[in-house]
């Protein structure tokens, strides 16, 4: 058994990866796709086979010691309402239960073992910084405070705030920064009638190739969905390994057709909150949905917002978007972030559109929507598998793979179970409870 609990027998060397699976606030989550991209997954290299185990795993598993180096390899925290959603929890503040949790993953790490951050796994683990340098609003104040402090990689913002409650935003909607892509989109349509759920903008970032995850990709860019991640910042100093995977566009986002937005006010005050409560509650009730979900379902349904000129200004051109450092201690734990959703689908052509002013307009029916996107594949596996490859390959680094044996970039095709299994996730079936289960 080597240091960090990889076992080898009959030449086949498992990875046993964690997937943090805990959704605090009521946000949902893509871990589903985890499970499907990793669990199972194998390839031989020189007569080595290596095979991924999944498990998923919650804040009282956490809690409880199950996250050590004997039991996995690597945890892998996704985005949204996981990484995210533990973000805005545990940066409450660092007292009881929070202390302990944050000290298992970070001697976890310290201990060799490896961390794969999604998006909202990326804020969870690093401090934060904006363009004012430490951020003044309470979201951001709170992705800045549930940083775990074993990683010298810094998030970065230009500004970030809750849509809603924000106290300023009737005089400074902008000013919301990239939650504003988290929060908005309807779901989108073909120009062949196809409706799916489309949050966030495919970009095509730009890769370098002196590192084990794009060292052998035949192309300069790799097109990943994006969803309201940071920009990266490695500090001039710091005391590990680091790297630079990728890096966003040259282009501004806010500057670029394919991938602006512009800003939505919310101006319902107190009436339109106390309002949503209420229809929040109606729809638990007919929808058979857990009272804890009242929260979110009331952000969802609070309204009346209406739309500005001003755009979604980022500040991202040219930063970083997706790092790997290795902790400077003998176990040489490996931390891999990335901002962007290799596990979503992408997709082609398209554009973002404004949606209509009802005269009550609310984040549950959206504020954007991309129309007129290029038919999908017969079976999506082109859209939603292209970069399934990445998240491997991440998993694996992090496991300490090495180089020479680095699993294949190859083309897959999704399976008719796997299809089934994540069809809820793509495809829209026209109702409201289907569209807030995919916000």
């Amino acid at each position: 058994m080597s240091h960090n609990g990889q076992q080898l027998t009959d030449n086949i060397k498992k990875i046993r990866v964690a997937i943090l699976a805990e959704e605090p606030i009521g946000w949902p989550s893509g871990k589903n796709f985890f499970q499907i991209i990793l669990d199972g997954y194998t390839w031989t290299k020189d007569n080595l086979t290596f095979q991924i185990s999944t498990d998923y795993l919650f804040d009282i598993d956490i809690l409880n010691g199950k996250l050590t180096t004997k039991n996995f390899d690597v945890l892998l925290v996704p985005g949204g309402g996981v990484g995210d959603g533990e973000a805005i929890v545990k940066g409450l503040g660092n007292f009881g239960k929070t202390r302990i949790w944050k000290k298992n993953i970070s001697d976890f790490i310290k201990n060799g073992g490896g961390y794969v951050g999604i998006c909202g796994g990326t804020a969870l683990i690093t401090r934060l910084l904006t363009e004012n340098g430490r951020p003044k609003t309470i979201l951001g104040k709170l992705y800045d405070k549930s940083s775990l402090d074993v990683s010298s990689v810094v998030s970065y913002y230009k500004s970030i705030a809750f849509p809603l409650i924000y106290p300023f935003q009737l005089k400074y909607p902008q000013k919301v920064g990239a939650a504003a892509y988290v929060f908005s989109f309807a779901p989108g349509e073909t120009v062949n009638g196809t409706r799916f759920f489309s949050g966030g903008v495919p970009i095509d970032f730009k890769i370098k190739k002196d590192n084990p995850i794009f060292s052998d990709f035949p192309y300069d860019s790799v097109r990943i969905r994006w969803w309201g991640g940071p920009a990266l910042i490695v500090p001039d100093e710091h005391d590990r390994e680091i790297k630079i995977l990728a890096t966003y566009p040259e282009k501004e986002l806010s500057d670029d057709e394919s991938t602006k937005i512009i800003a939505w006010k919310y101006k319902g005050g107190i009436r339109g909150f106390i309002f949503a409560i209420f229809k929040a509650l109606k729809f638990i009730k007919e929808n058979n949905e857990h009272l804890r979900s009242l929260p979110i379902f009331t952000y969802y349904f609070a309204g009346d917002w209406i739309q500005t000129k001003i755009p979604i200004e980022l500040d991202y051109k040219n930063k970083a978007a997706m790092t790997l450092e290795i902790y400077p201690n003998e176990n040489k734990g490996r931390i891999i972030l990335t901002t962007a959703h290799p596990e979503y689908m992408i997709w082609r052509d398209g554009k973002i559109e404004e949606v209509e002013d009802t005269g009550f307009n609310c984040i549950a029916n959206g504020f954007h929507k991309w129309n007129h996107v290029a038919p999908l594949s017969k079976d999506i596996s082109v859209e939603l598998t292209s970069t399934w490859w990445i998240v491997r390959r991440m998993v694996a680094w992090a496991a300490k793979i090495s180089q020479k044996h680095m699993l294949p970039i190859t083309k897959e095709k999704l399976t008719e179970e796997n299809k089934e299994v994540l069809s809820s996730e793509i495809f829209w079936d026209g109702t409201a409870s289907h569209q807030m289960s995919n916000i």
